[in-house]
């Protein structure tokens, strides 16, 4: 089968290449590929800034159907659509397995860094860990759930969002939009800042409900922010562009006793007004990935159309065009791009 290959540490790393297709074990499905989205930890990992273990197929964020089941596999058929927890591969012994929090095990290997992932024609992954997609989901939309169920992690279970909290959302990318939209399903009333050239993605931040968006590059924004909250600030604030600016805003734009949360990776140590958060009382909090209870909200939302994420999946390549995907990307044109190792089945779910 074709894949998209990460073959070893270092630059000119990536391959569209040949690969064995994937075997299903006895307790596995092996899962044909619809769609797998392009995200900012792969272009990370690309570049050394992630972990991984090369050579490896990257990718993990896809949905797919399932065509071959192992013999002891009661919960999926083939023909069934599924999408998948990442961390596939845990020691189910230490006390992070224990507690269910499976990105914390330190045996963890999740698809497309530790173990192969979505970018290819199948692949294989123990049967527990698929989720059904329920009736009236897209294929399509459903590449993004993995993404939304890393920020229902982060706006559902590291965070606390009341119903009328002014919500900062910093950054308007497709974590940030996801992010907004399950601020918003929770009751949050969200400001979205970015830059100026942020302008067609600020358009759809307001088409999907939105309170107020402000480019931090031009007037005051802190201001504009006092100005919209009463002179209180955001009750939370989620740091969802990576950037060091990003960050100091957050804190400054954060009323006393208020509460920031990490969701972009950054990349790299970036400098943090500790002092300021210190003398403000900020709770300081953050989620890695998912947990298998963080997909479950995200399925649930999705099912009973409390968000609207189909919007955001803005381009359709085959596998084949990979490199303009990542370059797409890169320099932030669209949202979020995803990849199709069988293009043809985009037309046959039409």
């Amino acid at each position: 089968m074709k894949a998209l290959v990460k073959t070893k540490l270092g630059p000119d790393c990536m391959r569209y290449m040949d690969m064995p297709e994937p075997v299903p074990g006895a307790d596995d499905i092996k899962v044909k590929i619809f769609a797998c989205g392009i995200c900012g930890t792969d272009i990370h990992l690309m570049h050394d800034e992630y972990p991984s273990k090369p050579p490896i197929i990257t990718g993990h964020e896809f949905s797919g159907v399932v065509a071959e089941a192992g013999a002891n596999v009661t919960n999926c058929k083939p023909g069934d659509r599924i999408v998948t927890l990442t961390a596939v591969d845990t020691c189910e012994e230490c006390e992070w397995c224990r507690q269910g929090l499976r990105m914390l095990c330190p045996e963890r290997k999740s698809v497309g860094s530790g173990c192969n992932g979505g970018f290819a024609e199948y692949v294989v992954i123990p049967a527990k860990h698929a989720f059904h997609l329920p009736d009236g989901i897209a294929m399509e939309t459903a590449a993004l759930c993995e993404p939304l169920a890393c920020v229902c992690r982060s706006v559902c279970e590291r965070a606390s969002v009341k119903g009328g909290n002014f919500v900062l959302v910093a950054g308007a990318g497709v974590m940030a939009q996801l992010t907004a939209q399950v601020a918003m399903a929770n009751g949050g009333v969200v400001i979205m800042t970015g830059l100026k050239n942020d302008a067609e993605r600020f358009a759809m931040a307001k088409r999907l409900g939105v309170f107020e968006t402000l480019y931090v590059d031009e007037g005051d924004p802190l201001a504009r922010v006092m100005e919209l909250t009463g002179g209180m600030g955001a009750q939370l604030a989620f740091e969802c562009s990576g950037a060091a600016a990003s960050a100091k805003f957050c804190i400054e734009a954060l009323m006393k006793t208020g509460q920031y949360i990490q969701v972009a990776i950054p990349g790299k140590p970036i400098l943090f007004d500790m002092d300021m958060a210190l003398y403000k009382e900020i709770t300081i909090s953050n989620s890695y990935a998912s947990e298998r209870t963080s997909w479950l909200i995200a399925l649930r939302l999705m099912e009973k159309k409390l968000i609207n994420i189909a919007p955001l999946a803005s381009s359709i390549l085959p596998l084949t065009e990979w490199e303009e995907g990542f370059r797409r990307t890169i320099v932030k044109e669209g949202f979020k791009v995803l990849l199709m190792p069988h293009p043809e089945d985009l037309k046959e779910s039409e």
